[in-house]
């Protein structure tokens, strides 16, 4: 039995996380969209079933992506999944310091399917 894979998207902005969700969606995935890196934390520590990736943008209110990266990559039951950072900032100084943290990878929006 196949499992589909699962994608978190955390995203203040609706149109982005509309936009990668559907993207995903077409591919395949089965999608958890989030408006908020606070609401998914939450979401994420209650789980039984967790995704198996989460993108994650940089820039938002509550708390951003680099914090939340933190939190996840300090909670031993969290810290195997892999993050992929969006920013629409695009920064070398941001890429390097996304890797440090732990992030899986980085894609700056701009981007395509």
């Amino acid at each position: 039995m196949n499992r589909k894979l699962t994608v978190m998207v955390i995203d203040d902005e609706n149109h982005i996380r509309r936009l990668i969700a559907r993207m995903l969606g077409r591919v395949g995935f089965e999608v958890i969209d989030v408006d908020s890196a606070t609401e998914a934390l939450s979401i994420l520590r209650k789980a039984t079933k967790r995704p198996d990736v989460i993108t994650c943008d940089i820039s938002m209110p509550d708390m951003g992506g680099f914090e939340f990266l933190q939190a996840i990559k300090s909670d031993a039951a969290l810290a195997g999944i892999p993050v992929v950072m969006l920013t629409a900032m695009g920064q070398i100084g941001e890429v390097a310091f996304a890797k440090k943290m732990g992030a899986g990878a980085y894609i700056t929006k701009p981007f395509s399917t």
